[in-house]
This record gives C-alpha cells, sequence and structure tokens, in this order.
C-alpha cells in the first residue's frame, strides 16, 4: 500500500516538471516567432502590416501565456 502512494506521487512530480518546462519552452517560441516575423526576412512573402500584426499577437499572448505561468507556476493547482 505505501509503495503505491509514493509511486502516485513520483508520477505528480514528473508531471508538474514536464509542464513547468513545455512553459518555459512555449513562451520562448511565441516571443521567438514575433521577432522572426519582425526582424529578419524569413517571412518577406508576406506584407509588412500582416507580419506586424501577427508578431503584435504572438507577443501579447506571449505575455499572456508568462503571466499566467507566473501565477501558476508551471502547473495548476488542483
Amino acid at each position: 500500500m505505501e509503495s503505491n502512494n509514493e509511486e502516485v506521487k513520483e508520477e505528480k512530480v514528473i508531471t508538474i516538471n514536464l509542464g513547468y518546462i513545455f512553459g518555459i519552452i512555449m513562451i520562448i517560441a511565441y516571443f521567438g516567432f514575433a521577432y522572426l516575423l519582425v526582424f529578419t526576412d524569413l517571412f518577406n512573402n508576406f506584407a509588412p502590416l500582416t507580419r506586424y500584426i501577427f508578431a503584435t499577437i504572438f507577443v501579447v499572448y506571449a505575455i499572456f501565456r508568462a503571466y499566467r505561468f507566473i501565477k501558476y507556476r508551471g502547473y495548476k493547482k488542483s
């Protein structure tokens, strides 16, 4: 019985750590994609206004995700 409780705790720790890492990676990815849209020639086939609009959306969403990440510290408490 005691080993079963230890397994559940171990799985919970792994889930929390993966959620924490995934949250950080996604925040960096959104900021990175916004940077690519604005400051590189990678997306020259789009109109400049379209690139700036999408970059703004990505930055706003990255800030929102970072706020939620800091608020919940990488995981939601149940």
